[in-house]
């Protein structure tokens, strides 16, 4: 095992994810939502290799009350299983403290710890997982050619699995269900762009591309590409010319017919590449980079800027005026690799991990109209990092990703990967 705060390399800030330190889980507490206004249901994820003796869920209050959990249900799927249970005589507004244990390599023994808070509130819904334990538990997420209604009825992941191989799912809403599909026909990489404009607000144009790729004899070392392609309603092309940015970890927010790239620690510079190909320097961010979370309000771009040290600073851009306005700064806790989505008009920012590395899992609403946050509700998952996200205009998707484990009675945290993946209907 190697903890995050005693490794020589640590994914923060990184680039990506140093899945040389990244274990699948043997046991994991994967969730917990409430169901009703005294229960809440709870998940916990096993391996095949962990036996019904070899692991162990408590629940109790502040003062020490041990709570009952009840077996509902076992979901069995191939390279682990989910155990759903279901946790009784909660009170709103009052927090738990959740602990797993669980034995690991026949001989050593791992305690880990959630904090939940009850709530009667609850705007997430429990989707299917994609079962999978190995390559990047994370990966990049779009609407799929069929979603003309843009409702995010059916969705695409594509995600890296190794050297050799990639995979992309298809995700249907109202069957609940993954399916396999043919991944892109392109040169294999990691951090592969995807995104959709609407040309006219009518011709869809689906553009993929871009990425990096690494080397096993220069772990540190990273190409980055930057050929894009798209498909149209009819036909496809290369996107000529390539991508002009600066080499580094894009990030990116699309207006109908705009895709707008900013660089992860990089320099203030934008670009903005349109449906039509045409690519331009655009108005820089007002300051230097750290690590950004984006989302969209229609023609308007929003950054989340994530700076160690730093209170989390939030900018608006105008794409048609290209000028950019401060807005009012993020109140929450300081952290890093928070993420951001829009629904129904409003933005959202949270999850990522506290300055030290304890992983978070509050969201936050941001209005524009009145250009104010508040706390809107806790992620139910497992995840808090390098999520798959996906914005829309009835609900937005979240999953997979990682966690930062906490454990107890340690100075580390355990970094994981995750297959869980959850509707969130404000």
């Amino acid at each position: 095992m190697c903890l995050i705060t005693g490794c020589s390399k640590t994914p923060e800030p990184a680039k990506i994810v140093n899945t040389n330190v990244v274990l699948p889980s043997q046991a994991a507490l994967v969730s917990v939502q409430p169901t009703g206004p005294a229960t809440a249901e709870v998940i916990v994820k096993l391996t095949s290799a962990i036996k019904p003796t070899d692991w162990r869920l408590t629940a109790q209050t502040a003062s020490g009350t041990v709570l009952a959990l009840n077996s509902v249900e076992e979901q069995v799927y191939d390279p682990f299983s989910l155990t759903i249970l279901q946790l009784s005589a909660l009170n709103p507004g009052q927090a738990y403290t959740l602990r797993l244990g669980f034995r690991y390599n026949q001989k050593d023994t791992l305690t880990l710890e959630r904090t939940y808070t009850h709530t009667t509130y609850n705007p997430w819904k429990r989707l299917a997982q994609l079962p999978f334990n190995s390559g990047d538990f994370t990966g990049s997420i779009v609407s799929f050619v069929s979603d003309l209604d843009r409702t995010g009825s059916t969705v695409q992941v594509t995600r890296y699995v190794d050297a050799e191989t990639w995979q992309r799912a298809l995700f249907n809403y109202q069957l609940n269900t993954w399916y396999d599909y043919n991944p892109p026909y392109l040169t294999l990489r990691r951090g592969l762009i995807e995104y959709v404009l609407y040309y006219h607000n009518v011709d869809r144009s689906y553009f993929y591309g871009m990425g990096y790729q690494t080397d096993d004899l220069f772990p540190d070392k990273y190409i980055y590409s930057r050929d894009l392609y798209a498909i149209f309603p009819a036909g496809g092309s290369r996107v000529f010319p390539y991508y002009q940015g600066e080499d580094g970890e894009v990030v990116y927010f699309t207006t109908t017919e705009w895709a707008f790239f900013l660089t992860n620690n990089g320099s203030p510079a934008m670009r903005g590449i349109y449906a039509q190909f045409d690519q331009e320097a655009r108005a820089p961010l007002p300051e230097k980079p750290g690590i950004m979370a984006t989302f969209s309000l229609g023609e308007t771009g929003y950054v989340v800027n994530q700076v160690l040290g730093s209170q989390p600073h939030l900018f608006a851009y105008d794409s048609q005026k290209d000028i950019w306005t401060r807005k009012a700064d993020f109140p929450g806790t300081q952290r890093s690799r928070g993420i951001g989505f829009s629904v129904n008009g409003k933005g959202y920012f949270g999850l990522g991990t506290a300055s030290d590395q304890r992983g978070l899992r509050d969201i936050w609403q941001y209005d524009p109209a009145t250009d104010k946050w508040q706390y809107l509700t806790d992620y139910p998952g497992q995840g808090n990092r390098y999520l798959v996200v996906w914005s829309g205009p009835k609900r937005a998707y979240l999953g997979w990703g990682y966690e930062s484990q906490t454990e107890v009675e340690s100075s580390g945290h355990r970094l994981v990967g995750c297959t869980d993946f959850w509707e969130f209907a404000p």
